[in-house]
């Protein structure tokens, strides 16, 4: 997915608490694994005013393509997705600056210049065009858009959106295979007696944060037969599997926020070991963690249906592949017969 030598992913720095957590367990001792959950953190947002002070985050509905060339694609107003959950949050984490969550690319020192060619760790994006945009066609972009770069009063945004006017702003998406191995790491090296107190209360946290990556894009129903005009539907637009991100973002003065979910679901994504240890109350280092309301009941549902989408995607010859949607095309058409996953 990186379009440079120049950029790190999420996923790397996961893996970096997976193997501190493994030499932890060679060594006897702990001491590698905060050290390397700390160099993660860097992947966690720092700006993100006003995210934790909204309690409903909201998205406007705007279609998906399958092509670059049909952006940029207008908003539907009036219709608006609302995060059903994301108060459970607010309430149990309000101090924090914002989610918990890993931002999935950064730019290490700055080389395309939207930190102001400082030469420091910079959050920037690529993907916004539907799904035949490859890494080497994406407009990359900022996550802090301050109108600097791209079209008059418009900024980069211009490129994706139709408003006239587009606010300063931030905007952030995470990747959760890379949140769901790192809890794992942290879950092994208590296993294994070399945990950290410290590191298992954030690991928790994160844990609790990432039910954002089990509902539709839109929180709409999950049904064969939602279309793109029906409302959110609260916790019926939760699928409970590791979804491809969720995004969110607001002003950067804090007047507003916004979040998505994500209707189309891979099978690398689950991780039905991270979600057995979401609900282990005997070895708790993560379940006794998760402080918001309702986490142990959807990481519950959320382990049964990972297991029953292995077994759904597992082919005849035995390996794993393929995924599922809620949102046919991203456009909630019409779902047809006969497609394989």
């Amino acid at each position: 997915a990186p379009d440079y030598g120049h950029e790190t992913t999420s996923e790397a720095m996961s893996y970096l608490v997976w193997i501190a957590a493994m030499k932890d367990n060679l060594d006897g001792k702990s001491g590698e694994l905060a050290k390397a959950w700390k160099t993660m953190e860097v992947m966690i947002p720092s700006e993100q005013s006003g995210f934790m002070t909204k309690t409903e985050p909201s998205a406007t509905y705007s279609d998906e393509w399958e092509l670059p060339e049909k952006y940029p694609t207008d908003m539907m107003s009036g219709n608006t997705g609302l995060n059903p959950i994301h108060k459970n949050f607010c309430s149990a984490y309000g101090s924090d600056k914002g989610l918990y969550l890993l931002h999935w690319l950064a730019d290490v020192d700055d080389w395309y210049g939207f930190g102001g060619d400082s030469g420091k760790f910079t959050f920037i994006n690529t993907f916004q065009r539907g799904e035949q945009e490859s890494c080497f066609e994406t407009i990359p972009q900022g996550c802090i858009e301050e109108l600097k770069y791209g079209m008059e009063g418009r900024g980069i945004k211009g490129a994706f959106t139709t408003e006239d006017k587009v606010a300063e702003q931030y905007a952030y998406t995470n990747a959760p295979d890379a949140e769901e191995r790192a809890i794992q790491g942290v879950y092994w090296a208590n296993r294994w007696g070399v945990g950290d107190s410290s590191v298992e209360k954030l690991a928790g946290k994160m844990t609790d944060e990432l039910r954002n990556d089990m509902f539709d894009k839109y929180y709409k129903k999950i049904s064969e037969t939602t279309t793109k005009n029906d409302p959110s539907a609260g916790y019926d637009g939760a699928h409970y599997l590791m979804s491809w991100y969720t995004s969110w973002g607001g002003a950067l003065d804090g007047a507003w926020t916004w979040q998505i979910g994500c209707s189309h679901c891979h099978q690398f994504y689950q991780n039905a070991l991270m979600a057995y240890a979401a609900n282990d109350t005997k070895h708790d280092c993560i379940s006794s963690n998760m402080k918001a309301d309702g986490a142990a009941k959807d990481w519950k549902e959320s382990f049964e249906r990972q297991l029953e989408f292995y077994e759904w995607l597992q082919t005849p010859e035995g390996p794993f592949a393929g995924g599922a949607t809620n949102s046919w095309k991203g456009r909630y058409e019409k779902h047809p017969s006969g497609i394989a996953t």
